[in-house]
């Protein structure tokens, strides 16, 4: 039977054996208490919040032990939908069957719940039955309707003393000794979190002190995508290639795509290459899954794929080796400038032109007809819209551009000699066509016959100005 982690061996069995966090279990004990006497608190959502291996987590279990409580654990990273997590808090609305043991919903890493379900959420807590506790490393990344349903426990940063103490107590309880610089260095790396240093010891001890400086040095605060290429390229040892994610500020389907893209440059072998792209295969599975059904924990078992799956695949290049970035992230890199400029021109025409954006798009295709067969009227466009030189070539081409350019500079030299500016222009209106009927003897005699007064206002009606028409882009292409 595999050894327990000492994270799970050595957690708190009581409130008063968790590290340093006095002022918030008193709080969290007060909170409690208040329901254990029947007088539920204002706020029935309480919401630890502090840095990582602060001891959020561990307080739940441990007031759960201390004050007889089931706890139902719902992770917000791995179920982030209202419909998943609702779920789980409706068990707060009610006791269990034998109404003998309460209930405590604790939902972890409540700053990862989706925005667009957290006002639903908000409202299960206020119908609530029993103590619903979350726990969050940034308090402000959690939806405001939940926070202003729960009250607010901060969790300080435990310093390099308090995680030493913490280690030095295990170790006594394992009897063994581990040199102090290991464990100042340990300590030193954790920033606070003991929940990783634990780990880290417990790393140490296994793999032995020779590898200790190794594997301490990656968990340095960030490491580039390179550095972590390096680990799965590196060797071929699975337990070292899982390190490669560690704190790289990248989300596993991204690195997918660094991996997958320099594993034909780094192995050898056609067979080889084939089971290295089988792993990546497997890994983009455990994504895809994780994003259709909302349950990120299979995130774990997609980076084991992708990292240690493909470091054990086969013989790789040995000494200097040189990895490429994406080609797709590439193509993204040289087309950037060409998507800003188009980008900047369906703004132009939806303000202009006063269209939605699908209809500004579907326009663009017209007006870039027109650029490449009408130049006198791509001018016109050109002053209109106020596109840039850039713009222009881009819907003619260099050779037509010159021109274009040239007679819309002409345009606008004329609206300023006319005293016109640009962002005064007149619209273009189609005046409509007067038809002159015949007026038959009849009408002429009755015309006659009216009096003065009824004249005289027919008279001012047509001396009115018409009202024009205002011209689309259609009465552009009539003409």
């Amino acid at each position: 039977m595999p050894e327990l982690p000492w994270v799970e061996k050595y957690r708190p069995k009581k409130l008063s054996e968790i590290v340093n966090q006095e002022e918030a279990i008193e709080k969290v004990r007060a909170w409690i208490e208040s329901w254990l006497h029947g007088h539920p608190p204002k706020k029935k959502a309480l919401l630890l919040a502090g840095p990582p291996g602060s001891g959020k987590t561990t307080t739940v279990y441990a007031l759960a032990n201390e004050y007889n409580f089931e706890v139902i654990e719902l992770n917000a990273s791995d179920e982030r939908t209202y419909e998943k997590i609702s779920r789980y808090v409706q068990a707060a609305y009610t006791m269990d069957i034998l109404g003998k043991r309460r209930k405590i919903i604790f939902l972890d890493e409540a700053d990862n719940i989706e925005p667009s379900g957290a006002k639903e959420i908000a409202k299960l807590i206020d119908k609530a039955k029993n103590p619903i506790i979350m726990a969050a490393n940034k308090y402000w990344e959690v939806p405001k309707e939940i926070r202003e349903k729960a009250e607010l426990v901060e969790y300080k940063r435990l310093t390099q003393r308090d995680v030493m103490n913490a280690l030095i107590r295990i170790l006594k309880r394992e009897g063994i000794t581990v040199p102090k610089e290991i464990l100042l260095e340990i300590a030193k790396r954790s920033s606070g979190d003991l929940r990783a240093a634990i780990n880290d010891l417990q790393t140490v001890v296994v793999g032995g002190y020779e590898d200790a400086t190794q594997v301490l040095a990656y968990r340095d605060v960030e490491k580039t995508v390179f550095q972590a290429l390096g680990l799965v390229f590196g060797s071929d040892n699975a337990k070292r290639a899982k390190m490669a994610m560690w704190n790289l500020d990248m989300s596993p389907d991204e690195f997918l795509v660094w991996v997958d893209e320099n594993i034909p440059h780094l192995y050898l072998n056609p067979e080889e290459i084939a089971q290295a792209y089988d792993a990546i295969s497997r890994a983009d599975i455990y994504l895809g899954r994780a994003a259709r059904t909302g349950n990120y924990s299979l995130w774990k078992y997609a980076i084991d794929m992708m990292t240690a799956g493909v470091a054990v695949a086969g013989r790789k290049r040995r000494g200097f080796v040189k990895f490429y970035p994406p080609n797709t992230l590439k193509i993204l890199a040289e087309s950037k400038e060409e998507r800003e400029i188009r980008e900047s021109i369906i703004k132009k025409i939806i303000r202009e032109m006063h269209m939605s954006r699908l209809q500004a798009i579907e326009t663009m295709k017209i007006i870039r007809e027109i650029f490449e067969n009408n130049l006198d009227l791509a001018a016109h466009f050109t002053v209109f819209l106020g596109l840039s030189e850039k713009e222009v070539e881009f819907l003619a081409g260099k050779e037509k551009a010159g021109t274009i350019w040239g007679k819309a500079l002409a345009l606008r030299r004329k609206l300023k000699e006319l005293g016109i500016r640009e962002e005064e222009k007149p619209k273009v209106e189609i005046e409509e066509e007067e038809e002159e009927e015949e007026k038959t003897e009849e009408e002429k005699e009755e015309i006659e016959e009216k009096p003065e007064e009824e004249k005289e206002e027919e008279k001012k009606e047509k001396e009115k100005p018409k009202k024009g028409k205002q011209a689309t882009l259609f009465d552009f292409l009539k003409k």
